[in-house]
């Protein structure tokens, strides 16, 4: 275990006496990440030798409200200390699908954990900040720009003034300065993020500017987070997957919409217009 991950461990035992059980539990968290990483409750209780029952009472001894929520941010954190060019997930297994059809199979697993795993009162929270804010900042960097884009050019649509700076430090920098207390900062951080990420987080926290965290593991610019929705990151081998990403952007826009479905409507009226009038897309 690198001495991150290990930081963290003892972080959530916060120097308490560990249960016989759960301490067999934490042994296994330690000792061996890369096959802990990726580990049902079943296979945890296996690896353990506890019953499943005492798999639960672990995550919760650490501060989770079970099993499935305590992997995915322990795996976030085993997945983001890793180097670039090491392999984020097992071989698949022997007699299973290989190549391409095991890539989208570990994105349906991947899914699944979302599924299981995701707030619904995160997701609103989200909505609502994006609704009742003047404009919104989303900052990413690396392979979580894509789900960025999806968020602030649906957003945008939708009728809500979200910004993505691209480009330079220099202009993310200049366009959360532009952020008040009825503004709000969008951060995706997930695997290798840019320094300059959690940086702006701080900066823009100190200003007392609301922020919503997409993250696949807690960290201290998601812990100034007002609104945290959590998801999986691994990939089929070495790159990690934006696909749960992209779909917890993609509920909290459906959110976005139910909230004020007329003014939602009336801007994709007027977008879909201002397509054709200025041919924009194109025809048939």
């Amino acid at each position: 275990m690198t001495d991150e991950l290990s930081r963290w461990i003892d972080g959530l035992v916060d120097g308490r006496r560990v249960p016989q059980a759960t301490a067999r539990i934490v042994e296994v968290l330690r000792t061996n990440p890369q096959v802990a990483a990726f580990s049902t409750v079943q296979a945890m209780s296996e690896l353990a030798e506890v019953n499943i029952a005492t798999v639960t009472r672990a995550a919760q001894f650490l501060g989770f409200r079970g099993w499935p929520d305590f992997i995915l941010d322990y795996r976030g954190h085993y997945l983001a200390q890793l180097g670039a060019d090491a392999v984020l997930a097992p071989d698949p297994p022997s007699g299973t699908a290989g190549g391409a059809r095991f890539s989208v199979q570990q994105d349906a697993r991947a899914l699944q954990s979302l599924a299981e795993t995701l707030n619904e009162d995160q997701v609103a929270g989200a909505a609502l900040r994006l609704a009742s804010s003047r404009r919104s900042v989303v900052l990413a960097t690396g392979t979580y720009l894509a789900p960025a884009s999806v968020l602030a050019h649906n957003g945008q649509l939708l009728g809500y003034d979200l910004e993505l700076p691209y480009g330079s430090a220099s202009t993310q920098m200049n366009a959360v300065r532009k952020l008040g207390p009825q503004d709000t900062l969008v951060i995706f951080n997930i695997w290798k993020t840019a320094a300059i990420v959690p940086r702006l987080a701080r900066f823009a926290h100190a200003r007392g500017v609301p922020i919503i965290a997409f993250a696949d593991r807690t960290t201290p610019a998601v812990g100034l987070a007002d609104v945290v929705l959590t998801v999986p990151s691994e990939g089929a081998r070495y790159l990690p997957s934006s696909i749960p990403a992209i779909s917890a952007v993609q509920a909290v826009l459906n959110a976005l919409a139910d909230r004020d479905r007329d003014r939602a409507e009336r801007s994709l009226r007027e977008a879909d217009e201002l397509w054709g009038e200025l041919g924009i897309v194109a025809g048939d």
